[in-house]
């Protein structure tokens, strides 16, 4: 009896055992259970934040690469010569023998060569006297030689001349290159403000995003400036009337008799003028005139006398 008790007992603490044994194992694999799926997700995590960084790293990548392969194509373009940004000026000095029509002539051909009058200033004076002026034009730049040797060829005579430009092509190209990477900043400032969900955070970046719009507008102003003074050249043109003094015949008298009229009254003038001349001498100088008289009478008589004494 007591063995048959021993033996249930012990059947009993081989069942109790047992259970205790599935009951860790199935605790030890829920726990490696957790542990593999919180694994797991964190692999995922790290799978998705460095597939974020790669993103951005290869987003950053391709601007670089974009923006190196602008500037690239652009220096290819300087060094060929292609689409260069020269800014032009000349000054002539020119005479002209009708300022009037000279005036109508430069601001026609400027019309017709696509340019337009910036300024004009000139004189009007009397016709008896000179008149000068002014007048600067801006003209495509492709018609600025052209226009000057119009102006040489035609019936102005240049006094003086001065041409010169200025090559800007590196300053515009460096300008663009800068704009279109504010350009890039600002694009992303705009998605981060989509994004923003802390007020903080889209004050910050509207502040960023207001100087960087402010530096695009400064960069398109100088742009445009520099577009507009190579793509236009400027001319000033000084001009002066040549004076021709030509005789009206109108105004002469071709009347024999007033010819001869006038030359007696000259010679009349002529003769009162050697009378009151000769007049004003004699009176003027008279005490002089006495005095010499005098001395040369007295010399006239000594030498008289002694003259007959030398011949006896």
């Amino acid at each position: 009896m007591k063995k048959v008790w021993y033996l249930l007992l012990m059947f009993v603490f081989l069942v109790a055992c047992s259970s205790d044994g599935g009951d860790e194992k199935s605790s030890d694999g829920e726990v490696a259970r957790n542990d593999s799926g919180q694994s797991g997700m964190n692999v995922e995590q790290q799978e998705m934040n460095s597939g974020e960084e790669a993103d951005m790293a290869t987003e950053e990548s391709a601007e670089m690469e974009q923006a190196d392969t602008t500037e690239s194509s652009e220096q290819k373009s300087l060094s060929t010569g292609e689409q260069r940004k020269i800014i032009y000026h000349a000054n002539l000095y020119l005479e002209s023998e009708n300022f009037d029509e000279t005036i109508d002539f430069l601001e026609n051909e400027t019309k017709k060569y696509q340019g337009y009058v910036v300024s004009s200033n000139y004189s009007n004076h009397e016709k008896n006297e000179q008149r000068f002026g002014s007048i600067t034009i801006r003209v495509p730049s492709d018609n600025f030689y052209e226009f000057i040797a119009l102006v040489e060829d035609g019936n102005l005579k240049v006094l003086d001349k001065s041409v010169s430009g200025e090559d800007v092509t590196e300053q515009f190209v460096d300008l663009s290159s800068r704009l279109k990477s504010k350009k890039v900043v600002e694009e992303r400032l705009l998605s981060f403000m989509e994004e923003a969900e802390k007020t903080e955070d889209l004050l910050k970046i509207s502040n960023d995003l207001a100087d960087v719009q402010e530096e695009i507008e400064q960069l398109t102003g100088k742009i445009n400036y520099l577009e507009n003074q190579s793509d236009f050249a400027t001319i000033t043109m000084e001009l002066v009337e040549r004076r021709v003094d030509i005789p009206s015949v109108q105004d002469e008298s071709l009347n024999t008799w007033e010819k001869t009229k006038d030359q007696f009254l000259t010679s009349i003038q002529t003769i009162f003028s050697i009378a009151s001349g000769l007049f004003i001498f004699l009176i003027g100088n008279a005490p002089i005139l006495i005095l010499v008289t005098v001395v040369a009478v007295i010399i006239y008589i000594i030498f008289k006398r002694k003259l007959p004494r030398k011949e006896s």
